[in-house]
């Protein structure tokens, strides 16, 4: 019984599509965060690491941690860019 879940988990493992909006949104938000890396550098290395982990993961083909770290990322990257904008605005 055990192996059938286990088989079952697997096939939905191997049908996940590769997750390239994911991917594509996080890339767009760490691009758009750059200026942030003066107010917010800790937020933005780790939306940068996240994505490079995603890419990595999705050449691996393990579009179930793509996905999550790309979407990761693009928190991370949104993050940084709203506390750097929460810093530029300070008089």
């Amino acid at each position: 019984m055990r192996w059938l879940a286990l088989l079952a988990v697997l096939a939905a493992c191997a049908t996940e599509p590769a997750p390239t909006a994911a991917l594509a949104a996080a890339r767009a938000a760490v691009e758009q965060a750059g200026p942030a890396a003066q107010y917010a550098p800790k937020e933005l290395a780790a939306a940068q690491t996240k994505l490079r982990t995603a890419q990595s993961a999705l050449a691996r083909g393990d579009n179930v941690q793509a996905r999550r770290l790309a979407q990761e990322a693009e928190v991370d990257a949104r993050l940084a860019w709203a506390l750097a904008e929460n810093e530029r605005s300070r008089p």
